[in-house]
């Protein structure tokens, strides 16, 4: 079942656009990967997406079923952004406060997605005495707690260390396997799009001073466990090198 779907659209600031025609689809329990150059307009396509950022051209349909207790979406950014004052159920609680959740559910649905994402023992912890990794569990268990039909993630792994960040694309992986989310995620990061997703968007410039365009949208039709030991993983992410070198801008 389709949860958004986009059409022809440009984003951008100002009248210039900095990404135009782009058509989208996103399904339930899927996870799409956008990658391409810096300057390309990853994040500004994400934004305009979630409905944070208005789109210059097109149009996007994001059908509204959510119960009155869920959202449609939810956002997980580069930072975790928990207010320091609020422990860490506190802090999962906040988005279900906005919902008018009563105490009792709220409490209830915030233990439940820290235990889903490894912090079950964590829940009276202050920001602050946590890892930066555990930060990041924390913001997406606040963002998974809101139920949404769509979940965008704006690179949420780039600022962790190398063993941090797999162990997070571990747990990403799992929780695939227990929400009905889609899952739209930017990164940089070539190897990690081909590891979490189904399909890989491919961003790129169609020519000096024009808007980027999509190059490319790829089917990962890999299985999800182990994939890194399938030939196709290596062949998936030459193919995306591949890409963007020929979509960088001139």
């Amino acid at each position: 079942m389709a949860v958004l779907s986009a059409e022809q659209l440009a984003v951008g600031f100002g009248d210039a656009p900095v990404l135009e025609g782009v058509d989208l689809t996103l399904q339930a329990q899927g996870l799409i990967a956008i990658v391409g150059p810096s300057g390309v307009g990853k994040s500004t396509l994400l934004r305009a997406l979630a409905g944070l950022l208005p789109p210059l051209a097109g149009r996007i349909e994001r059908p509204r079923h959510a119960p009155r207790k869920a959202r449609d979406s939810a956002m997980v950014f580069q930072s975790p952004r928990l207010l320091p004052w609020r422990r860490v159920l506190g802090n999962v609680e906040l988005g279900l406060e906005n919902l008018g959740v009563p105490r009792a559910e709220r409490q209830s649905r915030a233990r439940h997605h820290l235990e889903q994402v490894g912090l079950g023992e964590f829940l009276h912890r202050w920001p602050h005495h946590l890892s930066g990794g555990q930060q990041q569990r924390v913001g997406l268990a606040r963002a998974l707690a809101v139920e949404p039909r769509v979940l965008f993630m704006d690179e949420p792994f780039s600022a962790l260390d190398a063993m941090t960040r797999g162990r997070l694309q571990q747990a990403l992986i799992a929780l695939r396997r227990q929400t009905t989310a889609a899952i739209v995620f930017v990164t940089h990061d070539i190897e990690e799009a081909t590891l979490l997703s189904d399909r890989i968007m491919v961003l790129g410039h169609a020519g000096p001073r024009q808007p980027a365009r999509v190059r490319a949208l790829l089917e990962v039709d890999l299985p999800l466990d182990e994939r890194r030991d399938d030939p196709g993983f290596r062949r998936t992410v030459h193919e995306v090198e591949r890409l963007i070198g020929e979509g960088a801008a001139p």
